[in-house]
């Protein structure tokens, strides 16, 4: 008579299970990465016949803007959802000006008409931001420009001096526009670097190997297919980062309210998003502070904060419930 006996397997190492917790990490990114090729450019919530939508920038590389539904849903608002350039097998151009002079065409192609609205989150707020300055050069309304947790040392005296002399060695054209990208990008990655601990430094290295390390009872068909997506995504990452990172905002005169939590995605007080620092370059400017943090913002407060703008409330006043402030400049 056979006898059956079950043994345990030995415990997993820390490396063993960080290295798995990367790999599912890696393949919901893939999924998520492959789902976003085959997503829409562009999705409209709550429109009707007659309105003025919010044209908001979602700047979402993972979620294909997902958050932003919920958002629609919570506030009732008609709101045209635009994705980031790059997502569809198109290569982003090399600056967010370029970005807008292309996307600024979806907004007068929906409304040739009439006032617009704006706006964006992280990297789509710069997006939206330079949209909103196109079409006033093109003799169009703008009503209000929404910048949600916009990237803020690009508005910072002593981020536009470094830039300023970037761009006179440099240029800002072809190549040049490349290397001040990534020297900035370089400076911006510096002053996270600098906010953060050594124990997670050293947490996000390890994370980062452990989803690069590809176990071989994978197919190799499988593997190339993983790593064709995440180099593909990653190339965009790196274009958006580098435009971001050397955009300088002009002056602008139409009606911008930012919403910025100050803190960025590990929660810790962060220049990097406080949206307060977009007063030096509007002259018609109103901040409110959000709860939470970069990335976790919640939908419920953001909805609120998007129907008190989108109807109104907060253009009239110049407040709203929570921590307003207003400045303007003539």
């Amino acid at each position: 008579m056979s006898q059956y006996r079950e043994t345990a397997a030995p415990p997993a190492s820390d490396r063993e299970r960080a290295r798995a917790l990367g790999r599912r990490l890696e393949k919901l990114r893939f999924w998520r990465h492959a789902m976003l090729e085959g997503s829409d450019a562009t999705a409209a919530y709550n429109r009707s016949e007659g309105d003025n939508p919010l044209f908001f920038f979602h700047g979402d590389f993972d979620a294909g803007g997902a958050y932003v539904r919920r958002i629609a849903n919570l506030s009732r608002q008609p709101i045209v959802a635009i994705s980031p350039l790059g997502l569809h097998g198109d290569a982003p151009p090399a600056t967010i000006e370029a970005m807008a002079a292309i996307q600024v065409g979806e907004v007068l192609a929906a409304r040739p008409e009439g006032a617009l609205r704006v706006g964006g989150y992280c990297n789509g707020a710069l997006v939206a931001y330079e949209v909103a300055r196109a079409l006033r050069a093109a003799g169009r309304d703008v009503e209000v420009v929404v910048l949600f947790e916009p990237p803020s040392l690009n508005v910072r005296p002593a981020y536009r001096r470094v830039h300023g002399m970037l761009a006179r060695v440099a240029g800002l054209e072809g190549k040049g526009a490349v290397f001040v990208g990534a020297a900035m990008w370089g400076v911006w990655s510096l002053g996270r670097a600098l906010g953060t601990s050594p124990p997670e430094l050293y947490r996000t290295l390890r994370e980062k190997i452990a989803t690069k390390r590809t176990p071989a009872t994978e197919s190799a068909e499988e593997a190339a297919g993983e790593r064709g997506m995440r180099e593909s995504h990653a190339r965009v990452l790196r274009a958006y980062y580098r435009a971001s990172a050397t955009h300088v905002p002009a002056m602008a005169d139409f009606p911008v309210v930012a919403l910025s939590t100050g803190k960025d995605a590990g929660g810790r007080p962060s220049a990097l998003y406080d949206g307060v620092a977009w007063q030096s370059v509007c002259r018609d400017f109103t901040h409110h502070r959000l709860p939470g943090y970069h990335l976790n913002e919640g939908a419920d407060t953001v909805a609120g904060y998007f129907s008190d703008i989108l109807s109104g409330g907060i253009l009239s006043s110049g407040m709203a419930a929570g921590d307003g402030q207003r400045a303007a400049r003539r």
